[in-house]
């Protein structure tokens, strides 16, 4: 067996990039995509909803799957079904075409996502895993930016996919070759220490029912909130009456967003060694606070660059409490759950923002602010009921 941490981490780190190509490119590409096969907005819910259930069924799974077929093997798999589902997109002739392509999308995305999620969490550090959904917005900011070059330069949106499609195939390669040579083969921290796990650590992890059920519902909520300003921000700016923000400049909005999700990981990852993964949580989410007010009143790309900014640690600091918060045996299970409950997070999202949409454009950023608020609560409920069991097991002074 071969040990190599840097062609793994490489790899991983890919992956994640890869991952946020097609959330980034869809907002910027759906203007034109649903201008040529003449569709409403609104019809954009219908790929938004498929994606997300079948998203959520193969995460929901990957445990399960995980039985049977090492983790890393799903996750090949789930990647030759991304890319298989971002050509056929790319060929679509209209809705009924992309709607299958889009369950590709969703199997293979959900498979890559929950199986990375639980390998890099069981094995990561905070940090790394700010740095690989670092990476996740770095692939979500190039990918706008590349899809927008093509439909500028070639008028064509197909164009774009193909180009997301070369890019992701050179990663597969290189994570082929990482698996097949036996990169992957470490054992996970849940076989090497828990048998280590003294009674007072093992008193100090989460027990009721309740706290798991509330942090499925936080994953739900964040993805909700954070897919609704990706995707539906483009369209808002262009189709508003009070805002007319010409397409070329509206374009760049999920760019700056991600760029700034991007950096915010990268950052956040060093400060995670200073504080902890809670304050970093508060901080983040107090930030993109500030970003959606003053979205709610202009059209600022400060706006946008500080939601980016405040959303960068959340997700990535939420999934690393997991193995603080609940026992390390039952980890990969709540990741695959959690991973599905931000599937579903998007599938809601998207019928509920299309109605509220459809009575004012404008009603996007005070949507988002007030789900971001109850996020905020739901974490505190949470990091609560941790405290109130630490006090429980710590010694008496």
């Amino acid at each position: 067996m071969k040990k190599n941490p840097l062609v793994l981490m490489i790899a991983v780190y890919s992956i994640f990039f890869a991952l946020g190509m097609p959330d980034g490119a869809f907002g910027v590409a759906w203007p034109r995509i649903r201008y040529e096969m003449g569709l409403e907005l609104g019809q954009a819910t219908v790929l938004i909803v498929v994606h997300s259930i079948f998203y959520s069924l193969s995460s929901s799974q990957t445990g399960r799957l995980a039985r049977f077929i090492r983790v890393e093997r799903l996750g090949g798999i789930g990647f030759l079904l991304l890319l298989v589902g971002v050509l056929c997109f790319s060929f679509a002739p209209n809705l009924m075409g992309l709607t299958g392509a889009t369950v590709l999308l969703g199997l293979g995305m959900g498979l890559v996502d929950s199986g990375v999620n639980a390998f890099a969490a069981d094995r990561f550090s905070a940090r790394h895993l700010n740095w690989l959904h670092c990476f996740w917005g770095m692939g979500g900011a190039v990918s706008p930016v590349i899809m927008r070059q093509m439909v500028m330069f070639y008028d064509d949106w197909r164009v774009g996919y193909q180009a997301l499609f070369v890019i992701q195939l050179v990663i597969a390669v290189f994570v082929a070759f990482s698996i097949f040579k036996g990169y992957w083969d470490l054992k996970t921290a849940r076989q090497d220490g828990d048998e280590n796990i003294s009674p007072s650590q093992e008193g100090a992890f989460l027990t009721s029912k309740v706290y798991p059920v509330v942090q499925w519902w936080l994953f739900f909520l964040y993805t909700a909130f954070e897919y609704s300003v990706t995707f539906w921000t483009v369209s808002v700016l262009i189709e508003s009456e009070y805002r007319n923000v010409p397409f070329e400049t509206a374009g760049l909005f999920p760019a700056i967003y991600l760029g700034a999700l991007m950096a915010g990981r990268f950052i956040f990852g060093y400060v995670t060694d200073l504080i902890s993964g809670v304050h970093v949580i508060r901080i983040g989410f107090a930030l993109s606070l500030v970003g959606l007010v003053i979205l709610t009143f202009s059209s600022s790309f400060v706006g946008i660059a500080l939601v980016g900014f405040g959303f960068a640690p959340v997700f990535p600091c939420l999934m690393n409490e997991t193995k603080t918060r609940f026992h390390p045996a039952s980890l990969s299970k709540l990741v695959g759950l959690q991973i599905a409950a931000a599937g579903l997070g998007v599938a809601l999202s998207a019928i509920v923002m299309r109605e509220v949409l459809a009575i004012s454009l404008e009603l996007l950023y005070p949507t988002v602010i007030a789900c971001v608020v109850v996020a905020f609560s739901m974490n505190e409920f949470i990091q609560w009921g941790v405290r109130r069991r630490h006090s429980r097991v710590s010694p008496k002074t």
